[in-house]
Parts: C-alpha cells; sequence; structure tokens
C-alpha cells in the first residue's frame, strides 16, 4: 500500500512541481492515478528472477546511455517515476514518462506494468468483444465499376504526393532536401536519427496507403499509383539513410543484412505493406521474385530477399513470440506496426502467393491477445502504446524460429496448422496507458486487415469515441489559433510546401509521445471516417482545413506543418478524405481481383495527368481525365493501354474529341488514343475538362 501510495504522490508532484505549472497537469495525474489500482500488484505470479534479469541486460544500455548523456537537473526529472504531460485532460505522455518506466523496467520493477495476459479481466476489451472476434472471417469485395469519380480535392491531394515522390526525379540530394525529417528529435543516442514515430519510412508508407486508397477509388489507376510505390521503394525505404538505424539496435546483425533481424518489424512490415500494394494494383510482381527485394548498405554490400519470403520470416518472428507480434525496438511490442504485415498477408493472400487463409492462424492469435490484454487500464485512450517482450533476435530463438519456420512451409505445402513450439519468449510488462494518436494509427489499419471489421468498431464506440467526445467538450478543436503539445519548432520549416505549423520533432524514442494536434488531429480522421462517425469527422476536418490547409496552382493541396510531421499528416487527411467519398481499404485488402470484371489503367502518357475516372458501364469505356492548357488541332491528348475483362463495345469521349482504341491480340488489353478535334486553323488552346 505503501508503494501505491508513494506512485500516485509522485505523479502528482512531478506534474505540478518538477515539470510544468499547467493546472490541467492536476487532472492529468488524477486520471492516472484512478488507473493505478488496475495495474500496482494484482494477484498473479511474478516474473522469474532470470527473466528479469535477462531484461535488464538486453534493454537498460539505452536508458543508461540517455542518463549519462544529459545535465543532473535533466537526469533528476527523466528518472523521476512517472511524470504524466496532460494535454487537454491528460492526452499526451512525455518523455520523463517513458524514460522513467523504462528505467523501472529494467531494474526489475515491472511489477507495476504486469503482463496484462495473467489478468485478462483488467487488461481486456470484454467477453462481447473477444466473442466477436472468434466468429468466422468476414468476407469483402471491391466493386470496380461502383465507385465514385474523384474530387477535384483529391486529384490536388495526389498532385501533392506525386510532387514530392517522383516529381523529385532520383537526385538522392533533391530527395533528402525534402525527405529531411530526422524521426527522433535532435541526433539521438550516438548521433543516430530515424528512431522515432516521424522517421522516414513512416512519412513514406503513410504516402503510399493514402495513394493506394485514392487510387483504388478510380478503379485502380495503377500508372500514377504504381509509380509513386515504386519510387517510394526505390529511393527511400530501401535506402540505407532510412533502414540502417537497425544497426544502432541490432549491431549483431552487421554482415548479414536487415533482412534476417528477427524484430524491426517498424520497417519490414511496412516494406512488406507496400510491396503487397504495388503488386495488387500494377500485377507487376517483380517483388515478389526469387531476389525480388534488395538492399545495398552503405558498405556496398547488398542483401536480398522476396515479398513471399519476407511474408514467412515475419509470420515466423509472430510464432515465436508471447504476444502473437513483432517487436519494433528490441523487445517492445507496439500495435500500431503490427498493422502492416497483417495488411500485407492480406493481400499476398489475394495475390494468390498464398492460399486465401493461409495466414489466419497468426491473424487469430494476435487478435486474441490484443482483445484479453491492449485494452488501456489507464483512460487517456483505448489501447495501449506497448507490451515488453524478451528480446528474439539472440541465438537463445535460433531452435524456435526454424521449427516456427519450418511449420509455415509445411502448411504451405497442404499440412495441417500446428500450434506454436516452445519459446523463451515472456511478456515482461505493458505500458497501461493510451495516446488519441496511436489509438488512430491502431484502428485505421486494425479496421483493415482483422477477420472481422465489427469489434474494431466496437473498440472505438466504447474505448475511444469517449474520449474524443471530452476533447471536444473541452474545445479542443474549436481554437481559434493553433497551438500544439510537440512545442515550437528551431527555424524555419525544411520541408517543401510545409507552411504553416512549425512544431518540434518528436523525443529520441517512439515513447515519448510528444505529439502535436495537428498530427494525432490528422491521424484519427480515417478512423473516423471508418467508424461512420460523421458527427466527429466533421468537427475534427472541419478544424484541419480550417487551420492547416494550403493550396498551390502546381504544388497541391496539403497540410502546412514542420519537415517533421507535413507530409504524414497531410497522408492520413488524405485517406480520411477518400473514405469519406467512398473508398473501402478493407475491400481493397481482402477482395481485390481485376477477374470481377473491373478496368485498370495500365500506363498513360502523360503520366502528371489527372485521371478522375475509369470505369465500364453498359459496355462502354468511360475514363475521365485533365491534361490541362495548350493542345491543338490534331494533338495526342492521351495514350491509355487499359486492362478490362469485360468486352469494350465503345469508348465514350467528350464532345471536341476523338478516341481510336485497339485490342492488343490475346490480351485483355485496350490502347485508346485521344485526339483533338479543334477546327481552328490549329492557334486556339483548349483545356481539356475530360
Amino acid at each position: 500500500t505503501s508503494v501505491h501510495q508513494l506512485c500516485v504522490l509522485s505523479f502528482a508532484f512531478i506534474n505540478s512541481q518538477a515539470l510544468t505549472t499547467n493546472s490541467s497537469l492536476i487532472s492529468g495525474s488524477m486520471k492516472v492515478s484512478k488507473g493505478m489500482d488496475h495495474l500496482l500488484f494484482p494477484a498473479a505470479p511474478e516474473p522469474s528472477l532470470g527473466a528479469l534479469i535477462g531484461y535488464q541486460r538486453d534493454h537498460i544500455s539505452l536508458a543508461v546511455k540517455y542518463f549519462v548523456s544529459n545535465p543532473p537537473t535533466k537526469r533528476f526529472i527523466v528518472s523521476s517515476v512517472v511524470g504524466v504531460s496532460a494535454f487537454r485532460s491528460g492526452l499526451s505522455l512525455n518523455l520523463s514518462f517513458a524514460i522513467g518506466v523504462t528505467f523501472l523496467c529494467a531494474i526489475g520493477l515491472s511489477v507495476l506494468f504486469r503482463d496484462p495476459s495473467r489478468k485478462g479481466d483488467a487488461h481486456g476489451f470484454g467477453k462481447e468483444i473477444e466473442e466477436m472476434f472468434d466468429r468466422p472471417s468476414e468476407a469483402s469485395a471491391l466493386h470496380h465499376n461502383s465507385q465514385k469519380d474523384l474530387t477535384a480535392e483529391e486529384l490536388q491531394l495526389l498532385r501533392y504526393f506525386r510532387g514530392i515522390t517522383v516529381g523529385l526525379g532520383t537526385n538522392e540530394e533533391d530527395i533528402f532536401a525534402v525527405w529531411s525529417m530526422v524521426g527522433g528529435g535532435k541526433p539521438g543516442v550516438g548521433g543516430q536519427e530515424q528512431l522515432s514515430f516521424t522517421a522516414v519510412r513512416y512519412h513514406a508508407s503513410f504516402l503510399c496507403y493514402s495513394v493506394a486508397t485514392l487510387a483504388s477509388r478510380i478503379p485502380l489507376f495503377a500508372s500514377s499509383a504504381g509509380s509513386i510505390l515504386d519510387w517510394v521503394l526505390s529511393n527511400l525505404l530501401l535506402k540505407p539513410k532510412v533502414f540502417e538505424f537497425y544497426l544502432h539496435y541490432w549491431p549483431e546483425l552487421r554482415g548479414k543484412g536487415p533482412w534476417q533481424c528477427r524484430e524491426n518489424i517498424m520497417w519490414t512490415g511496412h516494406v512488406l505493406h507496400v510491396v503487397a500494394l504495388y503488386e495488387t494494383l500494377t500485377s507487376d510482381d517483380k517483388f515478389s521474385r526469387p531476389g525480388g527485394l534488395a538492399v545495398t548498405e552503405s558498405d556496398g554490400k547488398t542483401y536480398r530477399t522476396d515479398a513471399k519470403e519476407l511474408a514467412l520470416h515475419v509470420a515466423a518472428c509472430m510464432r515465436i513470440n508471447a504476444t502473437g507480434g513483432v517487436p519494433c525496438e528490441p523487445g517492445l511490442v507496439f500495435f500500431q506496426c503490427q498493422n502492416h504485415p497483417f495488411c500485407a498477408f492480406t493481400l499476398l493472400e489475394g495475390l494468390d502467393h498464398f492460399p486465401r487463409g493461409f495466414f489466419d492462424p497468426e491473424k487469430r492469435r494476435f487478435q486474441a491477445f490484443a482483445a484479453k490484454g491492449f485494452r488501456a487500464v489507464v483512460e487517456t485512450g483505448g489501447i495501449k502504446i506497448a507490451c515488453v517482450t524478451t528480446r528474439q533476435n539472440g541465438p537463445s530463438f535460433d531452435d524456435a524460429y526454424g521449427a516456427e519456420l519450418r511449420v509455415l512451409e509445411a502448411r504451405l505445402e497442404g499440412a495441417d496448422d500446428a500450434q506454436p513450439g516452445e519459446s523463451s519468449s515472456r511478456v515482461l510488462a505493458s505500458l497501461p496507458f493510451a495516446h488519441i494518436g496511436s489509438d488512430a494509427w491502431d484502428l485505421n489499419y486494425f479496421f483493415m486487415w482483422a477477420t472481422r471489421s465489427e469489434p474494431v468498431k466496437a473498440i472505438y464506440d466504447k474505448y475511444v469515441k469517449v474520449r474524443l467526445e471530452t476533447l471536444r467538450e473541452s474545445g479542443t478543436w474549436s481554437e481559434e489559433e493553433c497551438s500544439c503539445c510537440g512545442g515550437d519548432g528551431d527555424g524555419e520549416p525544411k520541408a517543401k510546401h510545409a507552411t504553416g505549423w512549425n512544431s518540434a520533432p518528436p523525443a529520441v524514442c517512439c515513447f515519448g509521445l510528444n505529439i502535436p494536434k495537428s498530427a494525432w488531429s490528422s491521424a484519427i480522421l480515417p478512423v473516423l471516417a471508418q467508424a461512420e462517425d460523421w458527427d466527429m469527422y466533421e468537427t475534427v476536418s472541419k478544424w484541419l482545413t480550417g487551420q492547416l490547409r494550403k493550396e498551390g496552382t502546381e504544388e497541391g493541396v496539403w497540410l502546412g506543418e514542420s519537415c517533421e510531421w507535413a507530409i504524414g499528416n497531410t497522408a492520413n487527411y488524405a485517406m480520411g478524405v477518400a473514405f469519406r467519398n467512398g473508398a473501402d481499404a478493407r475491400a481493397l485488402h481482402h477482395g481485390l481481383s481485376v477477374r470481377e470484371g473491373g478496368v485498370r489503367v495500365l500506363s498513360c502518357e502523360p503520366r502528371d495527368m489527372d485521371v478522375w475516372r475509369c470505369r465500364m458501364e453498359g459496355g462502354a469505356l468511360q475514363v475521365g481525365f485533365g491534361a490541362g492548357a495548350g493542345v491543338c488541332k490534331g494533338e495526342v491528348v492521351a495514350k491509355f493501354v487499359v486492362e478490362a475483362q469485360t468486352r469494350m463495345r465503345q469508348c465514350q469521349v467528350t464532345e471536341g474529341y476523338r478516341a481510336k482504341w485497339t485490342k492488343r491480340a490475346g490480351q485483355d488489353l485496350v490502347e485508346v488514343v485521344v485526339t483533338c478535334e479543334i477546327t481552328s486553323g490549329g492557334e486556339e488552346k483548349k483545356d481539356v475538362a475530360g
């Protein structure tokens, strides 16, 4: 009891004295202390002393380096038990909390943040939601010809995404002048960057997911979306500047390459998801061929894998982990990053690289753990930030990993599924707090891959919506001028087009959660659309567009912020807009097939054309596009190569233009050439409307 009281008093003291005098922090302290009753000393066995010692050995180094590299005053504040920086009634957790919890766990006090699987009633979402997850998988299908045209705003968002990807070319200096986020605040321990949640890999991946969602509305404009995803993989995700951070956490992998890591799902998961989306949109399987995924490190060494091999590797890593997930940083299983390999698994099944339902055992195992152990006990949101597990990249996991990989390979040959075998993995602790930005990331993609969508919506309705209502009532989205919990930036924004706010970078590691309101508000928007909470959607959308929306004739539309936040914010906002206008990312992941009678543009000239429609209607191909000014009589306006599974009887064009189309022999491909019929001597210019 005395330790319990000491912890609660520490919350109040640190919040009101050591960090800030902001009175709102006291209410945050009370919310935290109220939840402490559920997590302090639950009736469950202690983790073994050996496990705690192993955890200490593996994890304490980062905390120690942080303490040594900072002055005594900062060390005192950081090492305080737990400090909660409450932004709008305790929304955000700050760095001192993060390091404090890390330090406590590292010295063996994980009793405070116990393995949630040992006390499911306190850490779970309830029997009703658990039973929903247990029901048979839910079927989804993308109906190609029922999608709405892209709106003007969506075309402008795509123009912005093109401008900061394929529009930059392949010169690294030009690319990283725009993609200049350090992704971890000022250079962290040892000068390492790209460690936190504004790392380049996250901005790049979010952009790809948004572009794919928008493109599925046309549907499947592979020429535009595919080229962007291909560019992102080639020029960002697979570049040393973006992925070599892994050597900071796993130096033992030097000379072996990143594909061997049994953690680091914060990079491999996104690579796999983007690769699977690329093939889904384009039918180009280059990344699924043997050795098709390659990275070359700064020392010139190249390491290869492919999408199918990487998927089996990730699934084996899931099977040796006690949660059913894969750690991001060593031993830290964040719910957010589990989403992306599961999304990729679903897509790869749809591409027939694996049988339908092949990865269902892995999905259901993680869903079951999440339902019983990932609810945020301290109600600063819905879903816990992370669970702490044993590090699994060491030699003690070699045998277990090899065994699970063989199980998956046997399953691929038709063998019955087997339960995961013995493993050294243990859940050592869990962080019982949530954050609205974290919830947004969790639920947005959970909607896409979960075996059923109804329990995901139930989590939103029961555990997250009430938090958003509290924020709205407190005036969070009604301010006339912006403010952010991330603090002021230092200097002018670096990223192209990033005008507006200039929020500071996040802390060195993902625990800091010093996230500006611009970021978590844009991140929650697509969740609100998928949960069909249109009233809250309009509230958040109105605030975002009123405070942050920027527009340029050539640049398109984006949300103004510093380079650390602008691209990711805009991508999340664009996904919300796409959902609002009828996109269905769950169907994109679960039921996509050109064989279902749809059409798609495989290529077009010029490549920067705005294409807002591609569909078959009454046997006629309709392609809506904008080619801009400068079109003369008889000039070729556009060339399209279209894949169509149904017979095309005619091609409809806007008055004043002519379409000539020819079917390529033996293929479901039609080449369409659109020319201008203006009869004014060739001098008159005319805008092409469609």
